[in-house]
């Protein structure tokens, strides 16, 4: 059992391997080094991928926010149909208020005009009416409504907007 322990002993002697302990050490520096840049691309790698994760997540949330838009704006010129159809007939009415629930559940709203304060990023002005009864720049009649879908403007109201 003495012969063991001196023969251990021996073997984790530096000379007795013939390995310079400067030498283990720069090993050991160069193996430090080599596993933070590997480490610190890993990091940022992980990084990247978070970020691709949560574009495609935001993308994918988008593309199922708007992916009724096409159908909906297909659907305004019916709509103005039955609100001019409306004015007239008590079942075009109906038929109306139904179409515009269903579009609002698919988050379709339309823009208040008449009586409002004239707004460019939601109202389209085509010509100025003169009149003492209405401040300046407020629409005094909608000419066609506009709408809003998931808040973008997708048709702008076009007005006529007072002036002194």
């Amino acid at each position: 059992m003495a012969d063991a322990d001196t023969d251990a002993k021996s073997e984790t002697k530096p000379e007795a391997t013939g390995v310079n302990v400067e030498e283990l050490m720069l090993q050991l520096a160069s193996a430090q080094c080599l596993a933070e840049e590997r480490l610190d691309l890993l990091m940022h790698c992980r990084a990247d991928l978070d970020n691709v994760m949560k574009r495609s997540a935001r993308e994918k949330e988008d593309n199922v926010k708007y992916a009724s838009l096409k159908l909906v704006s297909k659907l305004l010129p019916v709509l103005d149909s039955l609100d001019v159809a409306a004015k007239h007939d008590e079942g075009s009415k109906v038929l109306y208020m139904q179409l515009l629930d269903i579009l609002s559940g698919e988050g379709l709203m339309p823009i208040e005009a008449k009586g409002v304060r004239f707004d460019p990023y939601r109202h389209e002005a085509l010509f100025q009416v003169t009149t003492e009864e209405l401040e300046e720049g407020i629409v005094a009649e909608e000419i066609q409504k506009g709408y809003i879908f998931n808040n973008h403007v997708i048709r702008f109201s076009k007005v006529a907007v007072t002036k002194r």
